[in-house]
């Protein structure tokens, strides 16, 4: 069996075969393991021990942020698909009803990213730790089913059959009374959640996973229990440049959760050009 997820491949079982399929292709190469990287502040930030405690009480509690798509750092986020207005004028459809149709259903689905890289990812820790200041989690996968890998794409899709396809069959579905969509609604949902998992070339070093996580109530985001979406918190990674205090506060979550906690540092007399990490907690949660 092949190591590295085939888009095409997948693409041919959703096409050909059954969306049921094409998950359960997608699900096998979903890591057992990963990552999520987290900034911690001072006070050159604004509110910054409330929002430090907002993520400490979150990581105690095995809580995580999902959020809405306009509230991420890329202004891009989702925009795989464009309309093909050409195509839909020609079949009669109006343009600005699927385009409204389809923002609904962005809204309607919150998203968090992981990466399948390792704790010692000196970009990420850079990126998305606060220059190292934060924190990084390791997750263990018990349940693949609502996590994607995302997809890195020189240009967009134009289509015109998908959006009509959904927008159909929730209309029939409706229509009818009926008590479940259609394949086809399965089908081209499959699609367009793949879509959601899209992003610009560039953003390839991050090799990303995403969860996607439906809501009705909540479309700027919300806290969910990370056992409600099928993880577990198995080793906190502290930044070498974690301040005292916020250290201290993350050795006593790991604690309290009784999970691995280690430190990040770099070996000045190593040929090695890669951040290192030592256990902090040994046996009985005693300091090493």
């Amino acid at each position: 069996m092949s190591t590295k997820f085939d888009k095409e491949k997948f693409t041919k079982i959703l096409e050909n075969d059954s969306w049921l399929n094409a998950i359960e292709y997608k699900d096998e190469f979903v890591p057992k393991t990963l990552y999520k990287y987290f900034p911690l502040f001072d006070e050159r930030f604004v509110k910054y021990e409330e929002e430090n405690e907002k993520r400490f009480n979150s990581l105690e509690e095995s809580k995580i942020w999902v959020s809405g798509y306009d509230q991420l750092n890329d202004p891009f986020e989702y925009k795989m698909f464009t309309m093909d207005k050409e195509r839909l004028r020609g079949s009669g459809w109006e343009i600005k009803d699927i385009e409204f149709f389809f923002e609904r259903i962005r809204k309607s689905i919150l998203t968090t990213c992981f990466s399948g890289e390792t704790e010692n990812n000196m970009p990420l820790w850079a990126h998305y730790a606060n220059n190292h200041a934060g924190y990084c989690v390791k997750y263990r996968v018990n349940n693949p089913k609502p996590l994607y890998p995302v997809f890195y794409e020189p240009k967009r899709v134009k289509t015109a059959v998908i959006p009509t396809n959904i927008y159909s069959a929730l209309i029939s579905a409706s229509t009818n009374d009926a008590h479940m969509p259609s394949e086809n609604f399965y089908k081209y949902s499959t699609y367009f959640n793949i879509s959601l998992c899209c992003k610009h070339q560039l953003w390839e070093y991050e090799n990303e996973y995403r969860l996607l996580y439906p809501t009705i109530n909540s479309p700027n985001g919300q806290l969910v229990s990370i056992d409600e979406i099928g993880m577990e918190i198995e080793s906190i990674f502290v930044g070498f440049k974690t301040k005292g205090e916020n250290r201290q506060r993350l050795i006593e979550i790991a604690k309290k959760l009784n999970c691995n906690i280690y430190e990040m540092y770099f070996n000045e007399y190593s040929e090695e050009f890669k951040l290192q990490s030592k256990r902090i907690l040994g046996e009985n949660n005693m300091l090493e």
